[in-house]
Order: C-alpha cells, then structure tokens, then sequence
C-alpha cells in the first residue's frame, strides 16, 4: 500500500502543470492524510455498528 501511494503521490506531484515543482511529500501528505482520516472513520463506524 504504501508503494502505491508514493507512486501516486510521484505521478501527481510530475504531471500537475498548475503547481511547478510540488515536493512529493507534500502530495504523500495530503493523500496520506486522506486515507487515514477515512480508515478511522470506518474503523469507527465497525465498533458502533
């Protein structure tokens, strides 16, 4: 998974024309983030269901 999501994080940070030079971390965080906020949520959402 996280091979993925710096392959990912790689491909955007290269091909986005609006931002030059994006560092890679900054798309690893934000796509990092993304994910993690919706992992807790749905491992929530399983001990109250």
């Amino acid at each position: 998974m996280g091979a993925l999501l710096l392959t990912a994080a790689d491909a955007v940070a290269r091909t986005e024309p609006m931002l030059t030079n994006l560092p890679v971390g900054v798309v690893t965080l934000i796509l990092g983030g993304a994910y993690l906020v919706w992992l807790l949520i749905s491992m929530s959402r399983r001990r109250t269901a």
